[in-house]
């Protein structure tokens, strides 16, 4: 092997879920080198319990991986953490940054670093969450400084009880139907959600900047090490580029020598 090895970096992952491991595997490809812990299962524990246990469980599930030389560890969770609000967020993520001395974060901050670099400052939520947890998100993405045009419920549209059972056609067909508002991001929230495929398959006839829970998480993982010449997989590629069109055009930059092999 030419140059030095890729990074190591951890991820943490809900216990059941089916999707993140996969969707990060299809934007990072063979590097960096992703190693998993799981969260703690609550067997009978509704979603809202659930999401209060898994922040007592951060730490501990960080502290499995042992002493695996890890350049970053990311939370691969975004429910559970609007609850918090971004300011508590950012203490809790310090905080576990210095007691396991590996960059930790969690999947909600790595959106608002992404949401942040780009410079969009308005939203559309669309979310597979009961009413009461998007109602948290709102407060959440509004106590970040940004201007939530809207939020919406893809459980009720679809009929569907949890993320984990929406399928990636449907998602297809329901942002198709999406139309968001002059200079507002679309974001999906949800790591147990199908969406990297569907995202592919609408991003260059959709009509404003497509953003996802799994594309900011693996961006993060990605940017764990720097000195990497590791830009993740085509997908990946083709994902960024149609945010950075985006990000130019609302500059009032050039977009047409943007590099976009798509």
């Amino acid at each position: 092997m030419n140059g030095p090895a890729p990074a190591a970096v951890g991820l943490i992952v809900p216990p059941s879920n089916p999707t993140l491991e996969v969707e990060i595997q299809a934007l990072t490809g063979d590097a960096p080198y992703v190693y998993t812990s799981r969260l703690p299962w609550h067997s009978g524990a509704d979603l809202a319990e659930r999401n209060a246990l898994y922040l007592d469980a951060y730490l501990d599930t960080a502290h499995r991986f042992g002493s695996l030389p890890l350049a970053g560890i990311l939370v691969g969770c975004t429910g559970s953490n609007y609850q918090m609000g971004p300011e508590q967020d950012r203490r809790l993520c310090a905080e576990a940054t210095q007691e396991l001395g590996v960059p930790f974060q969690t999947c909600s901050l790595a959106v608002l670093e992404l949401l942040q670099r780009y410079g969009f400052r308005r939203l559309q939520l669309e979310l597979p969450y009961p009413d009461w947890l998007i109602t948290q998100a709102v407060a959440y993405w509004r106590a970040a400084g940004f201007e939530v045009i809207a939020s919406r419920s893809i459980l009720a549209t679809l009929g569907s009880s949890n993320a984990y059972q929406i399928q990636e056609a449907e998602i297809e067909t329901y942002l198709a139907s999406v139309a968001p508002p002059p200079d507002t991001a679309v974001l999906l929230s949800g790591t147990g959600m199908l969406t990297i495929e569907a995202m592919s398959q609408v991003v260059q006839s959709f009509e404003g900047p497509l953003i996802s829970s799994n594309l900011c998480a693996a961006d993060w993982l990605l940017r764990c090490d720097p000195a990497s010449k590791h830009h993740g997989t085509l997908l990946y590629r083709q994902l960024l580029a149609k945010l950075e069109g985006f990000a130019c055009r609302r500059d009032g930059a050039r977009v047409d020598n943007l590099f976009n092999p798509f």
